[in-house]
């Protein structure tokens, strides 16, 4: 994948985007692939300061790839409104992330640190077809940097420096061991992020935290800020071609991060503090000279994740066609303990532990044959085992301060263990019917199957629960119980595309998405929702678009419009009980109608210019509901935001030999959308402004950046719990950040 440039005479350049998600052999330019992909290649990212995928989140449209925030690095992405609203890793994601050809099977550690990037896709829409299950909303592709064999020694390094105290350090340096036939990478990432969150609880000591849940108290006349991590990362890369029809791919890939829990402060609060004594003063809700960037949590918690991964991809010039095979296994173990409610009591404190093993592979063969027929057929395969445990401590009344553990508390062990065992095999089309006109026709048929074991309550209680709440959790000596849940599906796809006139075209298809259904790891109370299997989530979609360069290919100019309709649309709950305080459960909430539009533009209005941006229009609705929880569903769909725009500008000054000076600035706009489903909690509207002045030596070698995100300082959060019925409490996202980067480049 990489960047061409379209040049007029006047020597004007637009990046020309080549993308590899169609599965067909070979690159092909964005602007041809009949389907919503927005794609940024290794420049575009360097640009924008990249450094997590949420990054993105205010500039595609349609698109929130959001951190859930209840664990540091779990995704709740949500494209064109089908998202989930949970950090419980047995719920399945609405979209999928896919890297170098793998999918992450678990929802921990996917939004991270990445770096040393080819590309990075967004495809918007169900994309059953190509990658299976769990691909409702659409997938994330994500492409590591490869080293070059017919390419000599190089390397590139950054060094990059924040107000907020965090510094990060890259190297990738690669060589051809025998020129034409091997070549080697290694990458070495170091990221130390001292905190970003104020706390201003000096007062921890009065309200003791039982020792059993106790990890990093905040405690003194000036606790530290919060939200501290160290992420450390190695990927060494190996490309063997061993003769002019092989090429062989090797990523290892070991990652560590370490630091604090999600830093969770209390948003608002529902009563007047003079009913409750003066909760502020208590619980540490916020009054006006206070941060929304500051929290009065009594402890930080504590985060660790380690990761292992290895990839071996196959290219085979194979019967007139190519033959790939990506072979994927990976390894995430996660612990973290976060402070819930945000205050200087310990009201709600969670713990929870993952650990998952997953391993696949997909053999693929794509052709052209003759001239008028690309055509993709292959059969994959995923294993998964999965364990999660969780510790839960929660004061019913927060405002007893009796000493801890007092009668109103209660403790909670939840979790369970599941295997999954996934295969499918696809067959994908497209025939030109004339030098116009193609046609599209594929189709898929998914299998999975699950085994869970899940925590239903004390040890020895009959299955099913109804007699409360395992509470061991030290041991977790708890009663599971045995489930399981066995699927199957069809996705076909069928469409066309016209090229109307050169470098412009309109195309059309109709297309299935399928979300197996699931279980509910973190169930305390089967008996009021039992903890699965829910039933499968099935999506009938119509997309019409068009793509188009215009003004000499001087702007790129695409729409499409959609409409999904989904049947046993899959939901998690978040439900007040008087034995478990928060009861949080998996459903099949009804069935939901989402349509909307969404334009993206690119344009050189001059030599130095460049102006770009996106707008998005979406509608979603229930068309009906599960009557056993209809009173918990509202009528609009949680992280739906209406309308999302973005704005783009840079300009560049030629430095008569010196290099170009690059200001540019960037705006993102998010109509504020609902987080829960009951549509009683609120996220509020988004302004996202960032901007950079960037230096760019001749030939391209150095580029220092000094970059601003977030100038507006917009608070917003990874969700919105409510503790109690007193106060909303949500783990916090950064505000305001200046910062400098340096990069080298040798090649």
């Amino acid at each position: 994948v990489g960047a061409a440039q379209m040049t007029d005479s006047s020597g004007r350049q637009l990046d020309e985007i080549f993308v590899v998600a169609q599965k067909k052999g070979r690159a092909e330019n964005l602007q041809d692939v009949p389907a919503a992909i927005t794609a940024y290649n290794s420049e575009q990212l360097d640009g924008i300061v990249f450094q997590k995928l949420d990054d993105l989140s205010y500039s595609i449209p349609g698109v929130q790839l959001e951190q859930v925030g209840t664990f540091p690095g779990v995704q709740n992405f949500s494209i064109r409104g089908q998202g989930i609203n949970s950090s419980i890793p047995s719920v399945d994601p609405t979209v999928g992330v896919f890297v170098d050809g793998i999918y992450q099977a678990t929802t921990y550690g996917t939004v991270l640190d990445p770096w040393d990037l080819e590309s990075v896709e967004v495809l918007r829409g169900p994309q059953g077809l190509l990658f299976g299950r769990n691909v409702t909303g659409g997938a994330v592709t994500v492409r590591t940097a490869r080293p070059d064999v017919d390419g000599e020694a190089a390397f590139k390094a950054k060094l990059l420096a924040t107000d907020e105290d965090r510094y990060s350090a890259g190297l990738a340096f690669e060589a051809p061991f025998q020129p034409g036939v091997a070549a080697g990478k290694i990458m070495l990432y170091y990221d130390n992020d001292d905190g970003y969150y104020e706390n201003n609880n000096a007062t921890s000591a009065i309200f003791p935290t039982p020792p059993f849940i106790s990890f990093d108290p905040a405690t003194g006349s000036s606790p530290r800020n919060g939200g501290k991590l160290e992420t450390k990362i190695i990927r060494p890369t190996l490309v063997l071609t061993p003769s002019d029809t092989v090429e062989m791919t090797f990523i290892a890939e070991h990652g560590e991060l370490e630091g604090d829990g999600a830093q969770w402060t209390v948003v608002d609060g529902n009563l007047p503090s003079a009913a409750l004594g003066g909760l502020p003063a208590i619980v540490g809700v916020r009054d006006g000279g206070q941060s929304e960037f500051t929290t009065n949590s009594n402890d930080y918690g504590f985060a660790e994740v380690d990761w292992d991964s290895l990839t071996f991809e196959l290219n085979i010039d194979f019967a007139g066609g190519t033959l790939t095979n990506i072979f994927g296994w990976k390894d995430v173990e996660q612990a973290s303990a976060t402070d819930v409610d945000g205050t200087y009591l310990p009201a709600f404190v969670a713990v929870g532990e993952t650990s998952q093993d997953q391993w696949s592979n997909e053999l693929r063969w794509a052709s052209t044959i003759g001239d008028n027929w690309d055509t993709t057929i292959g059969i994959y395969y995923l294993q998964t085992d999965q364990t999660y445990r969780e510790t839960r401590y929660i004061q019913i009344n927060p405002l007893d301060l009796s000493p801890l553990p007092g009668p109103s508390a209660i403790t909670l062990a939840l979790g369970g263990d599941m295997d999954t065992d996934t295969w499918g095999i696809f067959w994908n089309n497209e025939f030109a019917v004339t030098e116009d006109l193609s046609l599209l026709a594929g189709i898929r048929y998914s299998d999975e199957e699950k085994d869970a074991d899940i925590i239903s309550g004390p040890f020895g209680a009959p299955p099913g629960g109804g007699f409360g709440p395992c509470q061991d959790i030290v041991n977790f000596m708890c009663q599971a119980d045995d489930l399981n849940g066995d699927y199957d599906n069809v996705t076909p796809k069928l469409g066309f595309r016209y090229q109307w006139r050169e470098n412009a075209q309109v195309y059309g298809h109709w297309t299935k998405g399928f979300r197996a259904g699931g279980f509910n790891f973190r169930n305390a109370r089967p008996d009021v929702i039992p903890a699965g299997p829910t039933k499968e989530e099935e999506q009938d979609s119509i997309e019409f678009g068009i793509k188009s360069q215009i003004f000499d290919d001087l702007m790129r100019f695409n729409v499409a419009y959609f409409r999904n309709e989904i049947d046993d649309i899959q939901r998690e709950l978040n439900l007040g009980d008087t034995q478990v305080v928060v009861l949080q459960g998996t459903i099949n909430a009804g069935d939901a109608k989402i349509k909307g539009v969404e334009v993206e533009f690119d344009a050189l209005p001059t030599d130095a210019l460049r102006v770009y941006g996106s707008l998005s229009y979406l509608d979603g609705e229930y068309t009906s509901k599960n009557p056993a929880f209809a009173s918990f569903l509202g009528n609009e769909l949680p992280r739906l935001a209406p309308w999302q725009f973005s704005l783009g500008s840079s300009y560049d000054f030629d430095l008569s030999g010196n290099g170009i000076i690059r200001v540019q600035a960037d705006y993102g706009y998010r109509q504020e959308n609902f987080y829960d489903d009951a549509n009683t909690q609120e996220f509020d509207a988004q302004h996202r402004l960032g901007a950079s002045i960037n230096w760019y030596s001749p030939e391209d070698h150095w580029t220092v950046s000094l970059f601003g995100k977030n100038l507006r300082d917009e608070a917003n959060y990874g969700n919105l719990t409510s503790i109690a019925g007193l106060f909303t409490a949500g783990p916090m996202q950064k505000g305001r950040e200046y910062g400098l980067q340096v990069q080298y480049r040798s090649d």
